[in-house]
């Protein structure tokens, strides 16, 4: 019997270990942000929660504080380089992030500002570079034949009151290939599916199987990177030959990269792109270009995005991934810029290394493009493009984001006729779907009027000016025309109403046209300057005393307003 125990024992004791010293081989992945990235989060946050948009600024400003992933060491079996591997998700918008290893005896080992050196840019898998000198052990991945039922652990430091916490976790492969081509950008790459634990901060983290051979007693099958969530315990993992493919494909030497050569050929790629879809431009489209993007001109890109991109831009916002949903937007708008007209590379110029940047110049017929690049995550990316400007996306002409909720304008009628005097108006005017408006106005108008009277049988007119509240609804039509930030705003509407006066009440309709010039200052918000025809017949509901001098009332009508 004590046999018995002592070897019970030897096992525990070696399954600790083993443990322990695959622990050592787990990291906790921290994206630090620029300070610039920080500015952009909490001004567009700002700007978001001022317009109403209240969950999505509640995301954005709580985006990319104290958030962390897992990852996994790796050593390169060709060149000896020690990386860290994890997801791209977890490393977006960082060019450089914390890496650190808790471990057993509570005590922690951290690699401060450790580089990205590269994103696959199909599948959500991102290479972090370890210091030369790092001594930190490292899992070996499997080929091994994955199948239903096979017994996996998943490994990492998920979420526990808002702090890393360590997490090693069991179950059986679920679905050995599931093929889920929105995960994996359209490739026919099969996924694993699986039911070992996977929470808030495990992605990034290893799938794992036994194996006697390996020093920690596990091997590498699959990253973790997605969770079901409307499934019970669906998880999914990408396998380990994506890490085969990123090694062989994409170099991760920076002195390959930074070339002439290379900056020519990404921006020649990019045109290629450019004829396929948004999703082949995404890998094109630099964190810094997002970072140029307004909330004011964030509400241009959704409504001149096409509807396959909005559509993806909305859900990126509702899984919390905000960055990812605006660089859908601009990626749709640069490959529908791009592939409108016949661009050819013309030359790279202004090529640092040192700074990582180049400026690349395509031509179109007679004129040239100039577009800003840099180098980003391992990849050359565009930073700005002359026909593509994050500060305003919807491009001069007729516009579809022009609108707002609510305005209120004051203004004044100039008579044309003698009918009646200078009139004074309020008006509060809303927009439908761009190309309608209805506003309520409330004027103060002197109206001309003709009293008739008898002296010694002769009939004597007699004129005078009667006071009026004029009260209207008017209905109409426009046609936003955009000139940069100013939109020339061509307009006629049909009105109707009453008007009461002292002596005289009755009805009025017409018609009014005109120019308005409306100045953007953000999103639903205008101030406003106009001029127009306005032209309406009265009838008075009792003439049998009083009787108009003129039942037509013309004008020229101005007026300023603002939105809010």
């Amino acid at each position: 019997m004590k046999k018995w125990i002592l070897i019970l024992l030897g096992l525990t004791t070696i399954a600790t270990v083993l443990a322990q010293n695959l622990r050592e081989t787990i990291a906790i992945v921290r994206p630090k942000l620029n300070e610039n990235t920080q500015t952009f989060f909490s001004d567009f946050s700002k700007s978001l929660r001022r317009d109403g948009f209240y969950s999505a600024a509640d995301i954005l400003q709580n985006y990319g504080k104290n958030s962390f992933g897992t990852g996994f060491a790796y050593r390169d079996k060709h060149d000896g380089q020690l990386y860290i591997i994890t997801n791209r998700h977890v490393v977006e918008q960082a060019e450089i992030v914390n890496i650190e290893f808790s471990l057993p005896d509570n005590s922690s080992k951290t690699f401060a500002e450790c580089p990205v050196i590269g994103v696959h840019d199909d599948f959500d898998i991102a290479f972090i570079a370890l210091p030369k000198e790092a001594n930190i052990p490292t899992l070996e991945i499997t080929d091994k034949n994955i199948t239903d039922g096979m017994a996996v652990f998943s490994a990492g430091f998920p979420a526990l009151e808002e702090k890393p916490s360590w997490q090693l976790g069991q179950g059986i492969v679920s679905n050995a290939n599931v093929l889920i081509k929105s995960l994996t950008n359209r490739h026919d790459l099969p996924l694993i599916q699986h039911t070992a634990q996977v929470d808030a901060g495990s992605s990034g983290g290893p799938l794992l199987i036994r194996d006697e051979q390996s020093p920690t007693g596990f091997a590498v099958i699959g990253i973790n990177t997605w969770k079901a969530s409307n499934r019970e315990n669906t998880n999914f993992a990408i396998p380990v030959r994506a890490i085969d493919d990123f090694l062989q494909n994409y170099p991760t030497n920076s002195n390959t990269l930074l070339t002439q050569t290379e900056v020519s050929n990404k921006a020649s790629e990019m045109l290629q792109a450019a004829k396929s879809s948004y999703q082949a431009m995404m890998p094109f489209v630099s964190y810094q270009y997002v970072s140029n993007i307004s909330a004011n001109t964030f509400y241009d890109l959704v409504i001149a995005a096409s509807d396959p991109a909005t559509e993806a831009m909305q859900s990126s916002f509702e899984q919390g991934d905000p960055l990812e949903g605006i660089r859908i937007g601009l990626a749709d708008i640069i490959c529908r810029q791009f592939s409108g007209k016949n661009y050819t590379l013309s030359t790279v110029r202004d090529f640092d290394p040192t700074h990582k940047s180049a400026e690349v110049i395509y031509a179109v017929g007679d004129k040239n493009i100039t577009t800003q690049w840099a180098m980003e995550q391992g990849r050359w990316r565009l930073v700005k493009a002359e026909n593509v400007k994050a500060n305003r996306i919807e491009p001069n002409g007729i516009s579809k984001s022009y609108g707002f909720g609510t305005s209120i304008y004051l203004g004044l009628i100039a008579p044309l006729n003698n009918a009646f005097d200078l009139s004074y108006n309020v008006a509060f005017k809303r927009t439908i779907l761009t190309f309608m408006t209805y506003e309520v106005t409330a004027s103060l108008l002197k109206v001309n009027t003709e009293k008739t009277e008898w002296e010694d049988l002769n009939e004597i007119i007699k004129t005078s000016s009667q006071n009026a509240f004029d009260i209207n609804l008017n209905i109409g039509g426009q046609i936003p025309v955009k000139c940069g930030p100013i939109y020339l705003v061509p307009y006629a509407k049909v009105l109707g109403g009453l008007y009461l006066g002292s002596n005289i009440t009755g009805i009025d309709y017409g018609l009014s046209a005109g120019m308005e010039v409306a100045y953007k200052l953000g999103y639903g918000n205008y101030i406003f300057a106009n001029i127009g025809y306005i032209s309406k017949q009265i009838k008075p509901f009792d003439d049998e005393e009083f009787r108009l001098k003129s039942k037509g009332l013309s004008g020229f009508a101005f007026s300023i307003g603002v939105s809010f």
